[in-house]
């Protein structure tokens, strides 16, 4: 099976909400391990609402804010720089996380890891764009959370996730 690697690069963009990089980047080393990754590199970019408005806009046409959005790197060449697989570039919106966690009786940064997860299975494969493979992501999400923080994670539903 050989010795887990990760390469995890946390880029903080935002500055209303305190975040210790070092901390988060040990959540997302577990969350990569939960979903079966053994080897990988990511990307972590944490923005503000205006931000994420303004890359969601220019990406994928919506000019609306988000929670997050995964930008996949699995094809095409590798970068030479890149021990292991670079599944690509995942950002979040730390103030919808600050809004929305509590109305679902979590604590923000709870609900921040709910956002790097989603964004880490849109980039291996799963979609949420039709309801059977919704429903496959948000179990598997479900299972991941209750497994990263037990009875710390509320799970309640939701009209719109993501």
């Amino acid at each position: 099976m050989g010795s887990l690697r990760f390469e995890v690069l946390i880029e903080n963009r935002q500055k209303r909400t305190s975040i210790s990089r070092a901390k988060l980047e040990r959540w997302v080393r577990r969350i990569l391990k939960l979903v079966g990754w053994h080897r990988a590199a990511l990307s972590v970019l944490l923005v503000s609402d205006a931000e994420i408005r303004r890359l969601h806009r220019q990406y994928k046409g919506e000019d609306r804010a988000t929670d997050v959005l995964a930008f996949g790197q699995m094809e095409g060449k590798s970068f030479p720089q890149v021990k292991a697989p670079l599944l690509g570039d995942v950002v979040v919106s730390v103030e919808t996380a600050k809004r929305v966690g509590p109305q679902y009786g979590n604590r923000w940064d709870k609900e921040l890891l709910l956002y790097i997860l989603h964004g880490i299975l849109h980039l291996m494969g799963y979609r949420d764009s039709t309801a059977r493979p919704k429903a496959r992501m948000e179990r598997k999400q479900e299972i991941i959370l209750k497994k990263l923080l037990g009875a710390e994670w509320r799970s309640k539903k939701r009209k719109r996730l993501f």
